[in-house]
């Protein structure tokens, strides 16, 4: 089950993110649609050309910090700038010297 803001490599070898969309009856108008009116449903929208480049650039990194045993997170400002972020999720049980 995918969840909302969720990104995923589809068959094609392209990025998406999921993203809820509101559908309507279409023979109603906007102005008689109300919010119960519609049916929410999660789809996954192909994201820009800019947006698979650096995908494809973190999920490189990804993989060496992982093949190194370094647990590690990717995150997407989407409501910035579009920067990508790495996280470090080590144990707590690690001490830090």
């Amino acid at each position: 089950m995918a969840s909302e803001g969720e990104l995923v490599r589809m068959q094609n070898g392209r990025w998406a993110r999921f993203q809820r969309c509101a559908v309507y009856d279409a023979e109603r108008t906007p102005e008689d649609r109300s919010a119960e009116d519609g049916v929410a449903v999660l789809v996954a929208v192909e994201l820009g050309d800019s947006y698979q480049q650096l995908l494809d650039a973190a999920e490189t990194s990804l993989r060496g910090y992982r093949q190194q045993g370094i647990p590690v997170q990717l995150l997407l400002d989407w409501n910035g700038d579009g920067k990508l972020s790495l996280r470090f999720e080590f144990p707590q049980s690690v001490a830090v010297h």
